[in-house]
């Protein structure tokens, strides 16, 4: 079964027609297309009467696709399928081929304009007859959120977020938050105290009910899709345990690892591997 294309070419007002030649394009598209049924050029077909003829078009003629070529998918793509499930078609049997942003506003030769001006209508027309009805769809979503990088950027992210209701990981691959941020006297431009402005922000992150922090940790892996990623996390190793740590720094001093040789003393020969030194026995 040939499919029946209505295909529409906007003038945009000046933005389009003042390049290209509508008229001359939408004849085109009607006389070198099999299946294009209806092929018109209209001032704004982003206004109700121009939506107005595409929905007659459609019940009346029998249209089983769309093309309208015009501005920028991003701006009326949404439009365009309304009108189409507005006259019973299917919205995503509709395509739209971007001649302002792409043609009119970035080509001052007017012959190469209308050449690219076919190419894109050409492309669309062709597409539009291969696409398949589709059907909105429910899948459900992890409503929770990762942040890479515990900054002043990561940690504002992160109460905003938790503020509003969604669980937060916070992923910092340095021992603490803070960022640069914790390293400045001063910020620009009001020359503010950095610590005065961090501190407060870095406790509540610490205690915020909705925010889980993973320092001194790295995302190695994330796979998955929107709303459903899966995402491999890799917390390197303290040598403490994080539960029952209070900070005293008694480890540090007693730490087993201070009597091992330096790497570079074994490297310049000065001393052996497994060699101690008098005073770390």
């Amino acid at each position: 079964m040939t499919e029946k294309v209505g295909v529409y070419i906007c003038h945009c007002g000046s933005n389009i027609a003042g390049v290209i030649d509508v008229e001359g394009l939408a004849e085109w598209a009607g006389e070198h297309f099999e299946g294009v049924a209806v092929s018109r050029d209209y001032k704004f077909m982003c206004s109700s009467l121009g939506q107005e003829l595409i929905e007659k078009d459609i019940k009346n003629e029998g249209l089983t696709r769309v093309v309208v070529g015009s501005c920028s998918p991003h701006l009326h793509e949404k439009t365009f399928r309304r009108t189409c499930a507005n006259a019973g078609l299917n919205p995503y049997l509709f395509q739209m081929a971007s001649l302002r942003e792409q043609v009119s506003w970035v080509t001052a030769d007017k012959s190469k304009a209308d050449e690219k001006a076919k190419a894109l209508i050409a492309g669309a027309v062709h597409r539009v007859q291969l696409q398949e009805e589709l059907e909105p769809s429910e899948v459900p979503v992890n409503p929770n959120t990762l942040i890479v990088g515990g900054g002043i950027a990561g940690i504002q992210a992160a109460l905003e977020l938790a503020d509003a209701g969604h669980h937060v990981y916070l992923v910092e691959r340095e021992p603490s938050i803070g960022g640069h941020m914790a390293q400045f006297d001063k910020t620009f431009p009001t020359l503010d105290c950095a610590a005065c402005i961090l501190t407060p922000k870095m406790n509540d992150v610490g205690t915020h009910d909705n925010i889980t922090i993973l320092s001194y940790s790295e995302v190695e892996e994330v796979s998955g899709y929107v709303g459903n990623f899966k995402v491999k996390v890799r917390k390197k190793p303290r040598y403490v345990d994080p539960e029952t740590c209070t900070g005293c720094g008694i480890c540090w001093t007693e730490c087993l690892t201070k009597r091992i040789p330096l790497p570079k003393l074994i490297m310049k020969g000065e001393i052996s591997v497994g060699e101690r030194r008098l005073g770390e026995i």
